[in-house]
């Protein structure tokens, strides 16, 4: 039996229909019977929390090895292509996506590409079905020259959490499996320049370990879109009132990941009529980092932030975003195949004639 065969027996079997993208439902706030476990702050690091006050940056510039060289981007583009249907009834969105990841170097004043890795997914929750025929449809879409996708099985979602009749809960769990292969994908980039330091957009929880992280050169995260944060009333009340060039005190930040941080929030920009957590970063050091260093070195790397933040007003994400971090955006992306490409040759395979276009 051929490939195609393969991919088309498994999809019709199961009922197979084209689907598109969906908006994502509402957050739901958490349950005050199964609360999420709290976070470990340290919130008296720097500061006493009775004087969290905004803390203006001064002038002095970032030392060698206290400001980063590298800088590191990953990228997820997809999106729900199909539904079929598991054995027991359940509605299963096959996710379609791309991701990837790429290092920009700093070479005087021209930024390079040292490395990038890209790859193309196909996630789902596979656990409902009997795993020969889900190797079988594996290795049928591995073998497919014209778009060789990469299964990505999902598990069922946690009953707590979502009910298996339900679609949205079935389409998180194949993002999040999708996304946890773009973050191994950083760690690779990561990996590609140990002996630099390294600016990641986004948390550094996750991607190192303490042990790696105690004999690497810095290693920087600049989170855009931080979760509320288990701060104190004066805490949240300092953040909001940052200008451009403030930071809060730093404090650490002991989570149940792999290595303790040091975080503060950052605010690279502002401007009328904006909502007032707009422009603020939060920015993590590793903790075994962040005591090597002298006094000043977070104001020293918070000025050398500030000044690397990105001035194009046309870009969406401007008051949020690094001037290497959209290079290096703009280095990954034209590595893609555009999704509708993707997605025309998967139905083609599937037998399924696609009506709409996305």
């Amino acid at each position: 039996m051929t490939n195609y065969n393969l991919i088309r027996e498994f999809l019709q079997t199961h009922g197979a229909s084209p689907v598109g993208s969906t908006p994502p439902r509402p957050t739901i706030p958490p349950d005050a019977e199964n609360p999420e476990p709290p976070t470990t702050l340290n919130l008296t690091v720097e500061r006493d929390p009775t004087d969290w006050q905004p803390i203006p940056l001064g002038e002095t510039p970032a030392q060698p090895g206290e400001f980063p060289e590298r800088f590191i981007d990953g990228s997820h583009m997809g999106q729900p292509v199909l539904c079929i249907r598991s054995p027991q009834g359940y509605p299963i969105p096959l996710l379609l996506a791309e991701v990837g990841a790429v290092v920009m170097k700093l070479t005087g004043r021209r930024f390079e590409r040292s490395f990038a890795i890209v790859e193309r997914v196909l996630g789902f929750v596979a656990e409902p079905f009997a795993w020969e025929t889900v190797e079988a449809f594996t290795s049928a879409l591995a073998n497919v020259p014209e778009f060789a996708l990469r299964v990505l099985p999902a598990r069922l979602p946690d009953p707590q959490v979502g009910s298996v009749f339900d679609y949205e809960a079935m389409r998180e769990q194949a993002y999040n499996r999708c996304q946890n292969e773009m973050l191994k994908l950083e760690v690779l980039a990561l990996d590609s320049v140990a002996d630099a330091p390294t600016l990641v957009d986004g948390q550094v929880g996750g991607r190192i370990g303490e042990q790696a992280a105690a004999v690497r050169p810095l290693i920087v995260g600049s989170v855009k879109s931080p979760r509320p944060p288990a701060l104190h009333p004066q805490g949240h009340q300092t953040m909001l009132a940052l200008k451009p060039g403030q930071r809060t005190p730093y404090y650490r930040d002991q989570r149940t990941s792999d290595v303790p941080l040091a975080s503060w929030f950052l605010r690279l920009a502002g401007g009328p009529r904006t909502a007032p957590n707009w422009g603020i970063v939060r920015i993590d050091v590793p903790w075994v980092q962040l005591t090597r260093y002298p006094p000043g070195f977070v104001d020293r790397l918070s000025r050398w932030i500030v000044d690397a933040r990105c001035r194009v007003d046309s870009y969406a994400r401007m008051p949020v975003s690094l001037d290497p971090i959209v290079r290096a955006e703009d280095a990954l992306k034209p590595l893609f195949t555009p999704l509708p490409v993707l997605v025309n040759r998967l139905y083609r395979a599937a037998g399924l004639f696609r009506e709409n276009a996305l």
